[in-house]
C-alpha cells in the first residue's frame, strides 16, 4: 500500500513539473507586462500565450494610435513584419504535403524564372535555401525594390543583379529577397496570388479571420505605426509594400495568432483537424544553417546558444530546451513569436512601436518563469547593450570638421543615373540642396552634403541613417557615376 502510494505521489509530481502554468506563474507575468510596458512608451501592445491548445492568456495594452481612444485587445490587427516569414515557410510546406514541392528540388525546376548573380545558386538553390537564408545573398540588400513602383515580376527580373556577398551555402545572411522569391515559388506552383494560396490553405482552416495582408490593415480595430521623433511618440505612415508580403507584409492579431501557435505546437493539427503533416512540422524546425548571433537577435540568445536558420524561423537552446522563435520590425511596429515545442508553450507579443524592445524583454521573461533563471546572464545589462547598439546603428554620421566645400556647382550634380538592379535614380534641385527620385515610382529621398563629393543619401523611413554616395568626375569635369556601399554604382546618363 505505502509502495502503491509512493509510486501515485511519483506520478502527480511528474505531471504537475511536466504542465507547468501555475496562477502564481501567469500572475507574475501580466505584473512584468504592465511594469514594462508602462516604462516603454509603447502605445499599444497585445499578447497571448498558449499551451497544450489552449489559449491561457490574451490582452490587450494602450491604444490603437495615440490621441485617439480606441484600446488594443486580443483582436486588434498589427503588421507581423518578418513573423510574416513563418507563413512563407508554412505556405510552402503545404506544398510538400500536397507531393507538389521537395525541400530539396531546386527552386528553377518550378519557377523557370528564377535567376541570381551566381550561376551555381540560381541551378542549384532549393526552397529548403530561401527559407534558411543561404543562398549568398547580402542581408537586408535589395529590400529597396519594393518601394520603387515596380511590379512583381519587374523585381523577379532586377534581382539576378543583386551581386551575392558569400558564395552559395557559405553562410546564412538574413535577406528579404529570398523570401520573396519563395513568394514567387509558391505562385508559381499553386498558380494563384500567394495570399489567396495561403488564405485557402492555412487561415482559414485555422479560423484566422483576421488575418491577412495590406487590405486587412483596413479594417477596423488596428494599431498605427509610431515612431520616436524629435524626442516624442508620433503615428507615422505605414510601411506597407506588397511586393514582399511573404517576407514581411502579413498582419494579424493575437487572438489569431494564438490559432498559429497552437497549431504548431501540435505538430500540424488544429481542432482534431491536420493543417500540416507532423512530418512537415520537424523538418519546418530542423536547423539548417548555423548563424552567429548579430544585432538583431537579443537576450537571452548569445554565442552559447547554438543559433541556427530553420525554415522560416530561428532555433536556439536555453537551459536545455530548445526554442523556436522569429521576430519582426517595420517602420513603426516590433513583434516577436516564440514557440517551446517540448511544453507544447508558446507567447505571442504584438506592439505598434519602432525599435523597441518590448516584445523582446516579455518573451525573456516568459522563458525565465516557465524553463528557469540562466545564472550566468544580466538579462537586465543585455538588453540595455542591445538598445544602445541600437540607437548607435541608426545615428547619423556627422558632417566631419573641416569638410571640404562642393567643388561644382550644385546644379552640376543634377542627371540620370542607373544600374541594373535599382533602375533609374534621377538627381534634382531642392531648393538648396539635392533630392533623390528613385525607380518608377519617384520615391523620393534627400542628399545631404558631407563634404567634396560626398553626400548622405537618406530616405524617407524613421531612425535611417544613411548611406554615404560620391559622385566621381571624369576628366572633362563631367560626372560619370554615382558610387554607394550597399545599392552598387549608378553610371550617369542624360546630364543637364
Amino acid at each position: 500500500m505505502k509502495t502503491l502510494w509512493s509510486l501515485r505521489c511519483c506520478f502527480l509530481a511528474a505531471s504537475f513539473a511536466a504542465f507547468p502554468i501555475y496562477s502564481d506563474q501567469l500572475s507574475d507575468l501580466e505584473a512584468y507586462i504592465q511594469k514594462v510596458y508602462e516604462i516603454s512608451e509603447v502605445p499599444g501592445a497585445a499578447v497571448a500565450i498558449v499551451k497544450d491548445e489552449k489559449i491561457i492568456f490574451s490582452k490587450g495594452y494602450g491604444v490603437c494610435r495615440l490621441g485617439q481612444d480606441d484600446k488594443v485587445n486580443q483582436e486588434t490587427i498589427f503588421q507581423l513584419a518578418s513573423v510574416s516569414k513563418t507563413f512563407a515557410a508554412a505556405g510552402l510546406a503545404v506544398l510538400v504535403d500536397q507531393k507538389k514541392l521537395a525541400w530539396d528540388k531546386e527552386v528553377v525546376n518550378y519557377l523557370q524564372s528564377f535567376v541570381l548573380d551566381d550561376i551555381y545558386a540560381s541551378r542549384f538553390a532549393t526552397s529548403r535555401d530561401l527559407l534558411s537564408h543561404r543562398t549568398g545573398l547580402p542581408a537586408f540588400q535589395g529590400d529597396l525594390l519594393g518601394s520603387l513602383g515596380y511590379t512583381p515580376e519587374d523585381v523577379l527580373f532586377r534581382i539576378r543583379f543583386l551581386p551575392p556577398a558569400v558564395s552559395f551555402r557559405m553562410k546564412g545572411l538574413y535577406s528579404n529577397v529570398n523570401f520573396f522569391l519563395a513568394g514567387k515559388l509558391l505562385e508559381a506552383i499553386s498558380k494563384g496570388s500567394w495570399l489567396k494560396a495561403i488564405q485557402t490553405s492555412l487561415l482559414t482552416p485555422l479560423e484566422m479571420h483576421r488575418t491577412g495582408g495590406v487590405d486587412n490593415l483596413k479594417n477596423g480595430n488596428t494599431a498605427f505605426p509610431h515612431a520616436k521623433i524629435d524626442g516624442s511618440i508620433r503615428v507615422i505612415p505605414r510601411d506597407a509594400s506588397e511586393i514582399f508580403v511573404a517576407a514581411g507584409g502579413v498582419s494579424s492579431s493575437a487572438s489569431d495568432m494564438a490559432n498559429w501557435m497552437i497549431m504548431h505546437l501540435n505538430k500540424g493539427r488544429y481542432k482534431g483537424r491536420e493543417i500540416l503533416a507532423k512530418e512537415v512540422v520537424e523538418e519546418i524546425f530542423t536547423p539548417a544553417m548555423v548563424v552567429k548571433p548579430s544585432f538583431s537577435e537579443t537576450a537571452p540568445i548569445n554565442e552559447n546558444s547554438g543559433f541556427c536558420y530553420t525554415l522560416g524561423w530561428g532555433r536556439y537552446n536555453y537551459l536545455g530546451k530548445v526554442v523556436i522563435e522569429k521576430g519582426g520590425a517595420l517602420d513603426g511596429v516590433r513583434s516577436i513569436i516564440t514557440l517551446i515545442p517540448e511544453l507544447k508553450l508558446g507567447i505571442v507579443v504584438l506592439a505598434n512601436l519602432n525599435l523597441t524592445l518590448l516584445p523582446e524583454k516579455i518573451r525573456a521573461h516568459f522563458l525565465e518563469l516557465y524553463i528557469g533563471k540562466d545564472p550566468s546572464q544580466d538579462l537586465e545589462k543585455s538588453f540595455a547593450d542591445s538598445e544602445a547598439a541600437i540607437a548607435k546603428l541608426i545615428e547619423p554620421p556627422q558632417v566631419p570638421k573641416g569638410a571640404l566645400p562642393m567643388p561644382m556647382p550644385i546644379s552640376s550634380y543634377e542627371g540620370v543615373y542607373s544600374n541594373d538592379l535599382y533602375g533609374e535614380f534621377r538627381i534634382v534641385k531642392n531648393g538648396k540642396e539635392l533630392a533623390v527620385e528613385a525607380g518608377d515610382s519617384g520615391y523620393r529621398g534627400a542628399l545631404v552634403h558631407q563634404g567634396n563629393n560626398s553626400f548622405l543619401l537618406r530616405w524617407p523611413r524613421v531612425n535611417s541613417a544613411g548611406e554615404l554616395v560620391t559622385f566621381v568626375f571624369g576628366a572633362d569635369g563631367k560626372i560619370i557615376e554615382m558610387q554607394t556601399e550597399s545599392l552598387g554604382v549608378f553610371k550617369a546618363s542624360k546630364l543637364s
